[in-house]
């Protein structure tokens, strides 16, 4: 830096400049790879899809957050609706502790005494929590949205809601900690919190998952699959699309996930928004229709993961349409 304030030739100056800023560069993410969060940090997550509650503790593993110091909640409409409460006596409950919160923006249930659909607002629920607790414990709190609906007008709402936001992507387990390393540090300043943050270049992360990547697997789709499949069955389409809806959207969040994406994944989102479209219009959908578009991209959706699941086996392409789907069947 010296030198470059004594520089005086733009030559000289452009080039002694980008040495710097290829050096720091290097040392930011050195550091943001050594980044610890302190050992009485907890972990609160909510989200309404099972497969995305089990990669959000898959990804609070990654960052050596234990087991039991992690709750992970959206099972059913009582943890959904009971969320706010929960995290309120938490925080009261853990006043000297850090707590990372991570919560899904569009959280679907279903009222347990009329069986209707409810739609919870992740963000809107932090914005709740962060206004109800009291300034000094809601210091000690890092809120995240994770969501699907990336857009800039979204995001920005999350920003003024929470913290920061993660988009629902595959992740490799080493960037978990460069990922949430600067937002962390942002959040809780070394000049603020002397023991937010501790930086070792040794590998403590949980052995469990060291060689795993944060995505969904081909397994975990085709099991959603047959799960909506199963109303459809039901004809949840004729009484109830809003539910069918819902399952679309968790659908669409869990496919974002899938870690060996490409242009099927993106054709898979494309027809699932075409399903989506109607019903965010207010249009009345025709159940026959609706039925026969869910035939297609279930079956566009099984040939993808069937694809990408025997890709490496050598498996004939009558195998591969029919692996996953017999399985998930027959299990």
């Amino acid at each position: 830096i010296n030198l470059i304030l004594s520089t005086q030739a733009p030559e000289t100056l452009l080039e002694r400049w980008t040495t710097v800023r290829d050096n720091t560069n290097v040392i930011i993410q050195s550091l943001q790879k050594q980044f610890r969060l302190p050992s009485n940090t907890y972990a609160i997550a909510i989200d309404d899809s099972k497969i995305q509650r089990k990669l959000l503790g898959k990804f609070f593993g990654f960052l050596s957050i234990p087991e039991k110091q992690c709750t992970i909640m959206g099972d059913g409409s009582a943890e959904i609706l009971g969320f706010e409460d929960f995290v309120v006596d938490f925080m009261a409950d853990h006043k000297e502790d850090y707590v990372l919160m991570v919560v899904d923006e569009n959280l679907d249930t279903v009222d347990a005494t009329t069986n209707d659909s409810i739609f919870v607002s992740g963000s809107q629920c932090v914005d709740n929590i962060r206004k109800r607790l009291p300034t000094e414990l809601e210091k000690r709190m890092l809120a995240m949205v994770r969501s699907a609906n990336d857009s800039t007008t979204d995001i920005l709402v999350y920003q003024q809601r929470a913290h920061g936001f993660l988009p629902k992507a595959p992740l490799r387990r080493e960037k978990v900690n460069e990922t949430i390393a600067p937002i962390w540090m942002k959040r809780f300043p070394a000049s603020d919190f002397v023991d937010s943050a501790a930086f070792d270049s040794t590998d403590k992360t949980i052995s469990a998952h060291q060689s795993d990547d944060l995505g969904a697997t081909p397994f975990d789709i085709a099991q959603k699959l047959v799960d909506i499949e199963g109303l459809f069955k039901k004809e949840v389409h004729i009484s109830d699309m809003r539910l069918i809806n819902d399952q679309l959207h968790e659908l669409k969040g869990d496919l974002l996930c899938v870690t060996e994406s490409g242009a099927s994944i993106i054709s898979s989102l494309g027809m699932i928004n075409l399903m989506l479209l109607g019903h965010s219009m207010g249009q009345r959908t025709n159940p026959d229709a609706v039925l026969t578009k869910w035939h297609n991209l279930r079956d566009h959706i099984y040939d993808v993961i069937n694809s990408m699941e025997n890709s490496n086996e050598g498996a004939s392409p009558l195998h591969r349409k029919k692996s996953l789907l017999s399985r998930m069947m027959t299990s």
